[in-house]
């Protein structure tokens, strides 16, 4: 993988690096502060080229206030009309936010103490900052709600008040912020939902933190921007079908013949030589009907497998490069005996939906999955939350609460990677960074998306991507493919099949 990561950081990261910057590289905290005021003023200037009016800049006492006063400051150097609010008491206020105070004062304007009356083009919003630690107190709350309220345009400094910098949550209220300047590195809650209802517009500006200032532990978590095509497989001018991976999947069921041709189609889309598919026989037609390019393997549908399908399974999953079971199987005895052999191959796996639902079921499957990671074999699990939960055993709305967290209890659990599936997905193994995915949109939320992204993932691997590699790349193409096929819908929904065909157009 391409070391082009953006990094995300926890506030309690972000101040780490802050003072490293300050202490052991040696850049004042003041000059810091005026980079950040320079980035503010200028979106304020944007701002205004498309509005007619006066600017307020709402502050608290802490550093992010500074930020804002240093901002009414650069204003009044361009002859920009800017009021500034101070809130809290100036004998608490930091060092930093009490010198930004007196040199304001020094060019003869002085802060109200309250929002003052009348009518505001711009507000900005350097009231609170990522330290919140717990809920808004009453008296901010008031401060959040008038600017709220106000026919302005908002932007917030680093953070939309209120919200949390780690979990993205409104702590009661926040800012409604039409953009948002955040400071040096992005902050992982400005990523994570309900965050982006409140941050509008999220604007990352270098003020002089950044891989420098992170000595020697970076940020836990990072998210990618990258052109897509860029992370394809390179693939070579001589090869030939079996050069580009072989994937064997196992998919689909009586009812469920749809996840078997999404998964099968995406693969080779996602550019696998070779797909072949473990259906039942009793979806074979329309298997080979609808996918006529895919091999197939068929077994009785029943209470298990006849003893040569067995063998021939076996034989199936030696042919191949890498294994993916789950989407479609259903929850039976020949469903469990599939996945019970293809945990025992030595090959790359990877285990989805039923898959999942079969491994939090049976404590004898966990064991060959964890014996799996024990002698050096490859598993990538791909959960959505509700799957993630039954898989940890806890209750659905505790694992949504806090999506991370639990994805990286799965992959310490079972001691591979695991791709925890949700609105913001995150790929992680036992140990080392997270990524998190912020591409993609809501519309991609729709039946067999799920059946699509195994494909892909599958496809990968079979071309010789590690899992790790494979299932943050996967990922993010598949998010990609569905910007791709929403654009194209041009306001309407999408199905599983317009995010396969977006595929091609990234």
């Amino acid at each position: 993988m391409k070391e082009n990561r953006i990094y995300l950081v926890t506030p309690e990261e972000m101040r780490a690096y802050d003072a490293y910057t300050i202490e052991r590289i040696g850049i004042p905290s003041l000059v810091l502060m005026e980079r950040a005021a320079l980035a503010v003023a200028a979106r304020v200037e944007e701002a205004l080229k498309s509005r007619k009016g006066k600017v307020l800049c709402v502050c608290g006492s802490g550093n992010n206030g500074g930020d804002g006063l240093a901002v009414v400051r650069l204003l009044a150097d361009k002859g920009i009309d800017a009021d500034a609010v101070f809130l809290g008491n100036e004998n608490r206020a930091k060092e930093e936010t009490r010198a930004q105070l007196a040199i304001l004062r020094a060019y003869g304007i002085t802060p109200f103490s309250s929002i003052p009356e009348g009518n505001y083009a711009v507000v900005v919003d350097a009231v609170l900052g990522t330290g919140l630690s717990g809920e808004v107190k009453e008296n901010f709350r008031m401060v959040i709600e008038t600017m709220n309220g106000m026919d302005a345009y908002r932007i917030a400094v680093d953070i939309p008040s209120g919200l949390d910098g780690k979990t993205g949550k409104a702590l009661g209220t926040a800012v409604r912020a039409d953009e948002t300047v955040t400071l040096g590195l992005e902050k992982i809650g400005l990523c994570l939902y309900p965050a982006p209802a409140y941050t509008g517009r999220v604007i990352l500006a270098d003020i002089g933190i950044g891989p420098r200032s992170f000595s020697e532990k970076k940020p836990e978590m990072y998210t990618r921007k990258d052109a897509p095509a860029a992370l394809r497989p390179c693939r070579r001018p001589d090869g030939n079908k079996g050069t580009f991976g072989k994937v064997f999947l196992t998919a689909g069921s009586g009812n469920m013949a749809g996840a078997a041709l999404l998964a099968g189609e995406s693969a080779y889309r996602a550019g696998a030589g070779m797909v072949k598919l473990a259906v039942p026989e009793v979806i074979r037609e329309i298997v080979q009907e609808k996918l006529p390019e895919a091999l197939l393997f068929t077994y009785g549908s029943g209470t298990g497998l006849k003893e040569e399908e067995e063998k021939a399974f076996l034989e199936n999953c030696r042919w191949a490069d890498t294994l993916a079971v789950g989407c479609g199987l259903s929850v039976c005895e020949s469903g469990r005996r599939l996945l019970e052999l293809a945990l025992s191959v030595r090959l790359p796996l990877l285990i989805d939906a039923d898959g999942l639902n079969l491994l939090a079921g049976d404590e004898n499957l966990r064991e060959l999955l964890k014996r799996r990671s024990r002698e050096g074999m490859e598993t990538l699990l791909t959960p959505h939350m509700g799957e993630l939960a039954r898989l940890l055993g806890e209750p659905v709305d505790r694992v949504c609460d806090a999506e991370a967290e639990s994805t990286r209890a799965a992959a310490r659990r079972f001691d591979c990677v695991v791709a925890g599936k949700s609105a913001r997905s995150y790929v992680c193994g036992p140990a080392g960074p997270m990524f998190v995915n912020t591409a993609g949109n809501d519309k991609m939320a729709t039946a067999g998306s799920g059946d699509v992204l195994l494909g892909i993932l599958a496809a990968l691997s079979a071309q010789g991507m590690g899992m790790r590699e494979a299932a943050e790349t996967g990922v993010y193409l598949h998010a990609c493919a569905g910007d791709a096929a929403a654009r194209a819908a041009a306001g309407a929904g999408i199905t599983a099949g317009d995010i396969i065909r977006g595929l091609s157009m990234l």
